[in-house]
């Protein structure tokens, strides 16, 4: 289970951040709690994969931090991208 848990920090920045991008680009807030998700914990593997390190600092508080940063960033990118693919012309 605790594997599981910097995913799911990630998950929920996304979900924050993702849906907030989304409705100033003028696409749906469901896009952006989707696509904030997605983007979560996939910046979360991108960030593993390209061996940033804990960044913050080593203390529980700040792993978490840093992962609910990560989410944020990915989630509101997927989420920015959903809303100008899905805006009304």
């Amino acid at each position: 289970m605790e594997a599981y848990i910097p995913l799911i920090v990630s998950a929920l920045g996304g979900t924050i951040l993702g849906p907030v991008l989304s409705k100033l680009l003028g696409g749906s807030a469901m896009m952006g709690v989707f696509g904030g998700i997605l983007g979560g914990v996939g910046a979360h593997y991108g960030a593993d994969a390209a061996s940033t390190g804990q960044l913050l600092g080593s203390s529980p508080v700040m792993v978490h931090l840093q992962d609910l940063l990560e989410g944020g960033i990915g989630g509101g990118i997927v989420g920015m991208l959903g809303g100008a693919l899905l805006r009304k012309p």
